[in-house]
């Protein structure tokens, strides 16, 4: 009867253990800038054109619980960029290179409706550095 109170205290733990997720990432090898921020469940990503004008939300993402094909809870979800007609299926992972360093994002996708983890290279792959808070909030589209 307890072990259930400790697997959510477990639970609860690690999703605040999570890095700082909202503000604004800027990718490092494209003209990419991605304002996250909550939105239902999980998060969205609004693109940034020239650093300052608002766009279309073009990342969905959530955190997804472990599951017997995936041990591991994740950050998953879908990329979908003005730029590029291609819809990608995304996990997203953040690391540090040392304490202190700022904290880095990791995208990788692949074309479709599921993300597959066992390829060797992914068709989308990206590496953000946080750059401030978000500016842009998500706004759901009217038409």
């Amino acid at each position: 009867m307890i072990a259930p109170f400790c697997v959510e205290a477990v639970a609860e733990s690690r999703r605040d253990a999570l890095p700082p997720v909202e503000g604004r990432w800027v990718a490092e090898r494209r003209n990419l800038t991605i304002d996250v921020s909550r939105c239902g469940a999980g998060w969205c990503g609004v693109e940034v054109s020239d650093g300052k004008t608002c766009g279309a939300i073009a990342l969905r993402f959530e955190l997804i619980p472990g599951s017997k094909e995936w041990p591991q809870e994740r950050l998953s979800g879908r990329l979908e960029l003005a730029s590029d007609a291609q819809r990608y299926a995304v996990v997203l992972n953040f690391f540090q290179l040392n304490d202190g360093d700022p904290v880095k994002l990791i995208i990788s996708g692949n074309p479709g409706d599921q993300f597959e983890p066992w390829r060797r290279n992914f068709p989308f792959r990206e590496l953000l550095a946080r750059a401030g808070d978000a500016m842009c909030p998500p706004v759901a589209k009217v038409s």
